[in-house]
């Protein structure tokens, strides 16, 4: 039987030092290894908790390292510090002890005896403390694990108080969110259908297809396999409905892997008319078909093309409506993916805003007179988002804002819901943050 711990530290090196994707490096280790239920979920405690709090837990250790030390065992002290800090079910010392003998077995004798010394001198001297840190965008940064650029950047954007909120969020667990297949049947089928698989599940705070997932792995059941729902955060799950595609119509979905709001469009259309799908990437094309496939879906086309391209393909006016869910920051997604706070980067944002905008320009001639363009990112910065369709706008008379988008949004959204755009944030309602904007073409 594989080790939980050495099996997490494997997967902390692959993000970190490899820069691994945190849910696929995970799987995979899962997926080679015999684990028990329970030291999977302890090892995708590890992961994503020594991931959330990397910073704060990299302050802590840093005064106990005289001199350089490997990557990895950094890692392994992080990970042990975050057992000794965060999880109550661990005693201290088998925290200690189980580090050292996979420093022993990693790194020789020399390598065990250093991460002995640093652990055992972190329980007899106190941590240091965040007080010493002055300024407090760079403390609150510290604090919660997110690089002080971001901070200073939602501040700036957003409010000190907004950004506290959204950087304390992106720490605390979420639940699985899971959207019913509406061709298969209603939420409360679906409902009775998981309750009777064992699964204890209740209906979502947002959205009206959404099931949070309270306790047992809702993929491994008959109801998954038949099709009836489809993994995803209840903030994604508006995106479908705020486009609110008639039956019988043709619709583009711009970027769609993997596919959750291209088959919730096609569900919604109850089997009529076509979602052409596309993506970049031929494997991500395969996960688009299997999710078609298994929801039993027949409306659905995914091909392989740059959507950026796509006027190469189709000509002025083909659809009914076009969904441009863009490639972003993912700024919005942080408590899934933590990875994200420790290597994006700030050119990254201006590199991925020109691509939102090539898409734009790209697709926009592609919606007929009257159709709908809905533009969506899992990201909180306005320049990805509001002040992207400002500039879309300006470029293009012929759109206009659709204000009707409030109606087809949850009631608790229609404050926050301005000029046929709402921007989510994480922690609301506790979902991701997420931002849609609903735009009609009017010549």
């Amino acid at each position: 039987m594989a080790n939980a711990r050495e099996l997490a530290l494997q997967t902390l090196t692959d993000i970190l030092i490899d820069g691994a994707y945190s849910n696929h490096a995970l799987s995979e280790q899962i997926e080679k290894n015999e684990l028990t239920v329970q030291d999977k979920n302890f090892m995708t405690e590890l992961v994503y908790g020594t991931l959330q709090h990397e910073q704060l837990l990299n302050f802590y250790v840093t005064p106990f390292f005289n001199g350089k030390v490997k990557a990895w065992v950094r890692i392994l002290i992080q990970m042990t510090l975050y057992q000794m800090l965060f999880l109550d079910s661990v005693p201290e010392h088998a925290a200690i002890s189980e580090a050292v003998k996979i420093a022993k077995k990693r790194g020789g004798q020399f390598n065990g005896k250093l991460v002995n010394a640093i652990l055992r001198e972190m329980t007899r001297t106190p941590l240091p403390s965040l007080d010493t840190i002055k300024d407090e965008a760079e403390r609150l940064a510290v604090e919660t694990s997110h690089p002080l650029w971001l901070i200073k950047l939602w501040s700036k954007q957003f409010g000190w108080e907004k950004t506290i909120q959204m950087a304390r969020a992106n720490n605390e667990r979420v639940n699985v969110t899971i959207r019913v297949n509406g061709v298969r049947g209603t939420r409360e089928e679906l409902k009775q259908k998981l309750e009777s698989e064992g699964i204890t599940c209740e209906y979502g705070n947002l959205s009206q297809d959404a099931l949070l997932i309270l306790k047992g792995n809702v993929i491994k059941t008959k109801a998954f396999e038949q099709g009836w729902f489809y993994v995803q955060d209840e903030s994604s799950m508006l995106v479908a409905r705020a486009l609110k595609p008639k039956h019988h119509s043709k619709v583009l979905d711009t970027c769609s892997a993997p596919g959750g709001k291209t088959t919730h469009v096609a569900e919604l259309m109850r089997q009529t008319g076509t979602v052409y799908a596309h993506d970049v990437y031929e494997h991500k094309i395969k996960l688009i078909k299997d999710n078609v496939k298994r929801l039993g879906l027949t409306n659905v086309v995914a091909t392989l093309q740059d959507a950026t391209t796509l006027n190469e393909r189709y000509e002025s006016d083909s659809f009914d409506a076009v969904l441009v869910d863009a490639p972003c920051s993912g700024l919005g997604i942080l408590r899934r993916h933590p990875e994200v706070k420790i290597t994006k980067q700030p050119s990254d944002l201006d590199e991925i805003m020109m691509i939102q905008k090539k898409i734009l320009n790209t697709v926009a001639p592609l919606v007929k007179v009257g159709g709908t363009l809905v533009y969506s990112t899992c990201t909180v910065n306005r320049k990805e988002n509001d002040k992207m369709v400002e500039q879309f706008l300006a470029q293009h008379p012929e759109y206009e804002l659709d204000p009707t988008l409030v109606n087809r949004l949850p009631e608790v959204l229609h404050e926050q819901t301005k000029n046929g755009m709402v921007q989510l944030f994480p922690g609301d309602y506790q979902t991701d943050g997420f931002f849609i904007a609903c735009l009609k073409r009017q010549a």
